[in-house]
């Protein structure tokens, strides 16, 4: 199990009264880009093209999501394909805050580091195996 689901279940479990929200973010200021996941595949052994201009990128994109299955569909990011349409600048850390997970986290001493792990090309290598398992791609 890895640390989100182990996160999700630890903390989930510990609520017995009231209600907690979490954004489960990693809010690490690792700097690592998309390009730098696509890399970590590619030394994987995943075959995958590079697209250096971004509006063909989106167009292809867009084409690949339309393309699924009306069950799939309905489940991809199509309806966010707006929020693609430009190449953003990147964030330190996340959009999203994640002081109160990270405190729940902590607290709940999940693992060795006691905190949220960094990402790591074994993270994204896992997390494509678990989206072919269950034949997501």
């Amino acid at each position: 199990m890895d640390f989100t689901a182990r996160a999700i279940t630890s903390l989930g479990d510990d609520a017995r009264e009231g209600h907690r929200t979490y954004d489960v973010v990693n809010p690490r200021e690792d700097g690592i880009s998309l390009d730098t996941f696509v890399d970590w595949l590619m030394t994987a052994g995943h075959p995958l093209p590079r697209v250096q201009d971004h509006a063909e990128w989106l167009d292809r994109f867009e084409t690949a999501l339309r393309s699924l299955p009306d069950h799939q569909k309905h489940h991809s990011l199509l309806p966010l394909l707006h929020a693609f349409a430009e190449p953003q600048k990147s964030l330190p850390g996340s959009a999203l805050p994640a002081d109160r997970f990270r405190a729940a986290v902590r607290a709940a001493a999940l693992d060795e580091e006691n905190d949220i792990p960094h990402l790591s090309p074994a993270l994204i290598t896992k997390y494509v195996a678990d989206l072919r398992a269950h034949c997501l791609i």
